[in-house]
């Protein structure tokens, strides 16, 4: 930009913040460069007609957009059917100002157009905003402009899905409140024995073959535990008289010994979450418990004792992003760690 357009700018920036400020009509963001040949127009205050004509003239293959500051700005024509052929739907960045700024990019529309886009000008970076009139004094007074955004079906159906995502979260944490195992979470807090949990084998396939063999181990050992603990290992775990499913049409039950997690998913997590590195895959063998109340769940940590568990979180106490809560155990069996 030359010196003398930033002058010009700089002598007449209060004027313009009064115009933007009191103006009835919508406010539109252009993204059109500016033409620093009619600096002297802009310095002398309203070009001429004849200026004008000869503006056009010398800027032929262009188009020229006047605002009701009356500054010229230029956009390439070439320019712009190449954008309108790439145009999509993805959502644009917004430029916003206050009019206090050396180079305000807002214009006022006072020529009774629409709200919509003004004539010649690319509608993909135009946006409308909220008028004037419809901002408060201490706004006005604070250079705050409310921007109105368009947003596009998919970033409309994230925020749709993080809203459900609260209020489910909300739902969950209020009802912890009536029903979190206070003892439990008071006598057990999470520890970790090793820090960060290896598995004693980093071959893919012969972790594998080692979870394996000893899954029944694990299942008799937790199926002592809950029976110790006063539950039948094969009853449906249910909640206010409804079953508790594990998938759509699998419910969970007092004891829950999952299968192996298959090599595939091994492989995709090791790789997702641990660099590659196997040993890091805790919950190759798992299962759940679900107790009825909390003398239950104090039955089946008293029991746990009795084995070698390497890690607790208690995530009664902190809970994930989500809201869920849990007491989430690593037991060792044979070198082997195993999740509970």
């Amino acid at each position: 930009m030359s010196s003398s357009h930033s002058k010009a700018i700089d002598s007449r920036s209060t004027t313009e913040a009064n115009a933007l400020t009191q103006t009835t009509e919508p406010i539109h963001v252009y993204n059109a460069s500016i033409n620093t040949g009619h600096s002297e127009e802009m310095a002398g205050g309203k070009p001429k007609d004849n200026d004008k004509e000869d503006a056009a003239e010398n800027n032929e293959g262009e188009s020229t957009v006047v605002g009701p500051l009356h500054k010229e700005r230029t956009i390439d024509k070439k320019k712009e059917k190449s954008k309108n052929a790439t145009r999509n739907n993805t959502s644009h960045p917004i430029v916003t100002t206050t009019a206090n700024e050396a180079e305000p990019t807002l214009h006022e529309n006072t020529d009774n157009q629409k709200e919509d886009t003004p004539e010649g000008v690319d509608p993909q970076y135009s946006t409308s905003v909220v008028k004037s009139s419809d901002i408060t004094n201490d706004e006005r007074g604070d250079n705050k402009t409310t921007i109105e955004v368009k947003l596009n079906s998919e970033t409309k159906a994230n925020l749709e899905n993080l809203q459900g995502l609260t209020r489910s979260r909300n739902a969950m944490l209020a009802n912890a409140k009536e029903v979190l195992p206070k003892k439990y979470m008071d006598q057990y807090d999470s520890f970790s024995l090793r820090g960060t949990l290896y598995q004693p084998e980093g071959n893919l396939d012969t972790l594998h073959s080692r979870c394996e063999a000893i899954l029944p181990l694990f299942q008799q050992t937790l199926t002592r535990i809950t029976k110790a603990a006063g539950l039948d290992p094969e009853k449906v775990a249910t909640w206010q008289g409804k079953d508790i499913m594990l998938t759509s049409k699998v419910p969970y039950t007092s004891l829950t010994v999952a299968p192996l997690k298959s090599k595939a998913r091994c492989r995709e997590k090791a790789e997702n979450e641990y660099d590659g590195d196997v040993t890091r895959l805790i919950d190759i063998v798992r299962a759940s418990i679900v107790v009825a109340d909390e003398d239950q769940l104090l039955c089946v940590a008293k029991e746990l004792q009795n084995e070698k568990v390497v890690r607790l979180k208690n995530r009664f106490k902190e809970p994930i992003f989500t809201g869920y809560s849990d007491a989430l155990y690593n037991v060792e069996i044979e070198e082997i760690i195993c999740e509970v």
